[in-house]
Formats: C-alpha cells, structure tokens, sequence
C-alpha cells in the first residue's frame, strides 16, 4: 500500500507542475490534465480500498448487522470520495460556490442513507432498555 501512496504522490507532483506551466497560457488543459490525472488516482487507490471493506464487512459481521447497513456505509464512503474529488475540481476552477452546494448536497444525501441504520441502533436500544 505504501507503494500505492508514493506511485499517486508522484503522479499527482507531476500533474502540479504541467498544470502550473499549462495554466499560463491554456487554463482549460490544465483542467483537463488535472481531472484525468485526480481520476487517474482513484483508479490507483482502488487497491488500496479491498482491505478496507473486507475489514468493515468483519466489522459488521462481528457487530451483527446486516448485509443492508454494510450496502449504505460503503456507498455512503463512495459517494464521500466522489464527492470530495467534485469539490477539489470546483474549487480548483475558482468556483467555491459550487463547492459548498456539493458538499452540502452530499450531507443531505448521507443522512438520508443513515436512517435506517439509526432505526436500527434506536430498535436495538429499545429492545435492550426496554
């Protein structure tokens, strides 16, 4: 995984220095280089995710949840790193008002996702309390 890091490191280094020669003289290829190399690293950093939800899958299997709350945590994690990359991008384009109305969509979106999980915490208490 170390690798990993330091390959997305360079790569991203890289991208930084053509993107700051590019942006000069063509500002929107220096967006595109900077979207394809962002894309470029998720790619990289899906190898990095598999130990990830293996070790939340065990997690919800210890903490005895189902199949249906492992679903919402790793599209809630999904859309947090998709999101986030949205953000950059506009923020990098000088457009933080954008910025703000995806970060703000996408707590509206994961709360949404998280109500079932919290009926389901708020049951277990019941159950236990009551």
């Amino acid at each position: 995984m170390a690798a990993t890091a330091i390959r997305i490191v360079v790569l991203c280094l890289a991208a930084a220095m053509i993107c700051a020669s590019l942006r000069v003289h063509r500002p929107e290829m220096a967006m595109a280089v900077s979207l394809a190399v962002g894309v470029a690293a998720l790619l990289l950093m899906s190898e990095a995710l598999a130990p990830v939800v293996e070790g939340l899958q065990r997690f919800l299997e210890l903490a005895a949840l189902g199949d249906e709350s492992g679903e919402i945590i790793l599209r809630a994690a999904g859309i947090a790193i998709i999101s986030e990359m949205g953000v950059q991008i506009c923020s990098d384009a000088g457009e933080t008002a954008l910025a703000g109305r995806i970060r703000l969509a996408t707590r509206i979106v994961m709360l949404g996702m998280a109500m079932p999980l919290v009926a389901q915490i708020a049951d277990a208490v019941s159950s236990v309390l009551g």
